[in-house]
């Protein structure tokens, strides 16, 4: 019984993740990230494998930063879509990578893309803002002014 409960507990924390956070100074909007065909040149700073409450930190204390948005799935994967100009040498994060990838409907591509885990964050200034959809995967923060 011991066994079961501490499972049942360790499912329902790693479930809890999945829920966005609240913070005064902060408004959520779920589900959301940065469009997979921006450009991302509104992004102001990259941190990867760190908890919400870091990104909250990170986000106060630097007045560039409008909204951030947090990775709460497991791997989320943004393919540059064809049609799409992409200059390597315009991603001063190094947040594209050429590499095999998989679409949602399991038909295998190569190509640019954009790989993010679980705790990563990509913080952003308001211009350039464009929010695509990423139920279960992401969530977007923004300060409130």
């Amino acid at each position: 019984m011991k066994h079961i409960l501490c499972l049942v507990f360790c499912g329902a924390m790693n479930f809890g993740f999945l829920f966005a956070a609240e913070r005064s100074g902060f408004r959520v909007q779920e589900d959301v990230a940065q469009y997979k065909g921006s450009d991302y040149a509104n992004v102001v700073h990259v941190a990867r494998n760190i908890t919400l409450e870091q990104a909250f930190d990170i986000a106060e204390k630097n007045p560039q930063i409008d909204y951030f948005v947090y990775t709460k799935g497991c791997q989320m994967v943004l393919e540059i879509p064809p049609g799409v100009e992409f200059d390597h040498s315009q991603d001063p994060f190094g947040l594209a990578y050429y590499t095999h990838f998989r679409y949602d409907s399991g038909k295998k591509s190569v190509g640019y893309c954009r790989i993010f885990r679980q705790g990563d964050v990509v913080f952003f200034k308001k211009e350039g803002m464009w929010l695509g959809s990423a139920p279960g995967l992401a969530d977007a923060y923004f300060k409130e002014e």
